[in-house]
């Protein structure tokens, strides 16, 4: 199974930067018997300053901090949940549906979505963002920087969130609070449509987001449904949705 697993010569080494193709294991179109629950993740000052290097992702006149990938890997390696992460790199898989969903690498449909964003002059001053299937959480950081007022990110692993997203934010802003919240950013992880229902029954149903920014989360036809439970229970009337998936 090839696929693609290069350096950008922009970007500062010690990151992965994958293209479009997400590379499955083996009966990636069947579905586990059960997917992970959505669950609220919470930052720590712990979770950074484990982390000794920190890579540059370019955008416009914004660079963004971000935790190189070998970094994020080693941590995992000391976190059970993080096995189907070394399982799938063993596998020379970008994905194994239901277990890992490719959190870790930087996708190419990022830098894409990033660019277009800085090109085309978006302001999201004052707006609630939801960066969904987040990954290293490099366009919800974005977001921020272009104004915006709240960002919550999600991926499907907490593992993810806990290695790569929240420490990501965490190098790009100084909101953390004593009690390990931060005022502009939150961290979800699960399935899409368990998250979907937690946000419709506990969480911000009567403030739902005013942008949805996505990037690569359309490759599994399985979750194109809860994908769609995602936007209609968590996007605002009026709201503005980003996606973006590459062909080649």
């Amino acid at each position: 199974m090839f696929k693609f697993n290069f350096h950008d010569p922009d970007e500062t080494d010690g990151s992965a930067v994958s293209d479009g193709t997400r590379q499955e294991g083996n009966n990636a179109s069947t579905g586990p018997s059960q997917w992970l629950t959505a669950n609220e993740i919470f930052p720590s000052s712990e979770l950074i300053e484990r982390y000794k290097s920190v890579c540059t992702f370019p955008c416009g006149k914004y660079h963004l901090k971000h935790i190189p990938f070998d970094e994020a890997m080693k941590d995992l390696s000391e976190i059970t949940t993080g096995e189907f992460i070394a399982e799938a790199e063993l596998l020379h898989s970008d994905l194994l549906p239901g277990k890992y969903e490719g959190g870790l690498k930087i996708w190419e449909c990022t830098r894409d979505l990033a660019d277009f964003m800085i090109r085309e002059g978006i302001d999201l001053t004052g707006k609630h963002v939801l960066d969904l299937g987040c990954g290293t959480g490099l366009l919800g950081i974005l977001a921020m920087h272009l104004g915006a007022e709240s960002v919550h990110f999600q991926d499907y692993n907490a593992s993810v969130i806990r290695a790569a997203t929240i420490p990501n934010v965490m190098l790009n802003t100084s909101q953390l609070r004593q009690d390990g919240t931060m005022p502009s950013a939150r961290f979800f992880s699960g399935d899409w449509k368990d998250f979907a229902d937690l946000f419709s029954t506990e969480l911000l149903a009567n403030n739902k987001y005013d942008c949805i920014l996505t990037s690569e989360t359309i490759y599994n036809p399985d979750s194109h449904q809860k994908l769609l439970s995602v936007f209609n229970a968590c996007l605002g009337t009026c709201g503005v949705m980003y996606p973006l998936k590459l062909y080649l």
